[in-house]
Parts: structure tokens; C-alpha cells; sequence
């Protein structure tokens, strides 16, 4: 049987193994918390927002990176492009929007997209946009730079865009140029 003492001597001997492992700090370079660090990186990735069960967006990018910022706030980029898809109430495709970079801030429930952004809704309107701010909050989309808005009826281009994300209401402040389609009888 084994006796105290020598219980005793075998615990310190197997701390003082422990402890002789550990590197000094002092040896070590500084190692500051970066609060925008990734948290997580992702490919091929789905994912499906949802309100009370019910299917609202599909965001479909080749890679997805999470970070959180230094305000605790969830940022997640997708840095090789986008794909979402706009769901009605009875999980009708509503409107796409394709493009090659986003990032989506969680807390102010905003989306930034640029880079060949193509919007799309079911009336066959589209949006070609260098970028574009979706405020989900709002049910809005806003941009200051150059987009085109093109349907069966025509094409208008200019700046500052506001309109709501099904495109059934929109103005464009600065109109640069339209086109307009029609025939004669």
C-alpha cells in the first residue's frame, strides 16, 4: 500500500514536470486582442433568415467570413461574391440580388454589397449598381454611386438611388440618362 509520503513526492514530482513545460513569457512577443478578428470562415455556404418559422432571405457565397468587431457586433463578409434571394410571405421568389463582394453588419440589420451588383425582381426590373446599402430594417435599398435601372419599358441611369427591395417604388435624384421603349402603330 501506498503511504502518504510517497503519494506526497509522487504529486510534486508530476507538478514540477508540469510546470518546467511551460515557456517563459518573457520569451514571448506582446499578443493584443484584436476585437475584429475572423471568427469563423466558411465555403460553400447556404444559410436561410427566417422570421417566426417563415423563410425571409437565402444567402448562397462561395466563402463566408464571420468577425466580430470591437463594438460585439456580428460582420459577416462574403469576399468572392453573393447570391440572396428575397422571399415573400408565401415563400415566392420576391427579387435576387447577385454580387461580388458583401458584408452584412448584424446590429443595424444592414447589407453592403459592390462590384458588379445586379438586382432583380418578378416584374423582370433590374438594378445594375457599382454598390448598393440594404437597410432590412427600412425594407429599403440606397446608393450614392452610379446604378441603372432597366425594364421592358426602358433604361434610366443616374445617383442616389432610394427605393424599397421589391422595387415597386424607387427614385433616383440625379437622372443622368433614359431610354425609352415604345412603338409605333
Amino acid at each position: 500500500m501506498i503511504n502518504q509520503s510517497s503519494l506526497f513526492i509522487i504529486f510534486i514530482l508530476c507538478w514540477s514536470l508540469f510546470c518546467s513545460c511551460v515557456e517563459s513569457s518573457k520569451n514571448l512577443p506582446l499578443e493584443f486582442k484584436n476585437h475584429t478578428e475572423s471568427l469563423e470562415t466558411a465555403t460553400g455556404v447556404t444559410l436561410n433568415f427566417s422570421d417566426l418559422g417563415k423563410s425571409k432571405l437565402l444567402l448562397k457565397a462561395p466563402k463566408l467570413i464571420k468577425i466580430l468587431s470591437e463594438d460585439d457586433q456580428l460582420i459577416m463578409e462574403c469576399p468572392e461574391g453573393l447570391e440572396l434571394i428575397f422571399y415573400d410571405t408565401l415563400k415566392n421568389i420576391e427579387s435576387t440580388l447577385i454580387a461580388d463582394y458583401g458584408k452584412l453588419f448584424s446590429k443595424e440589420e444592414l447589407l453592403k454589397v459592390r462590384e458588379n451588383v445586379r438586382f432583380n425582381n418578378y416584374n423582370l426590373d433590374t438594378l445594375f449598381a457599382q454598390e448598393l446599402d440594404i437597410d432590412f430594417a427600412k425594407d429599403s435599398i440606397y446608393s450614392e454611386k452610379l446604378v441603372i435601372f432597366s425594364n421592358v419599358e426602358g433604361r434610366i441611369s443616374g445617383t442616389k438611388l432610394k427605393a424599397n427591395s421589391n422595387f415597386t417604388f424607387f427614385q433616383l435624384s440625379d437622372v443622368s440618362e433614359g431610354h425609352v421603349n415604345y412603338e409605333i402603330e
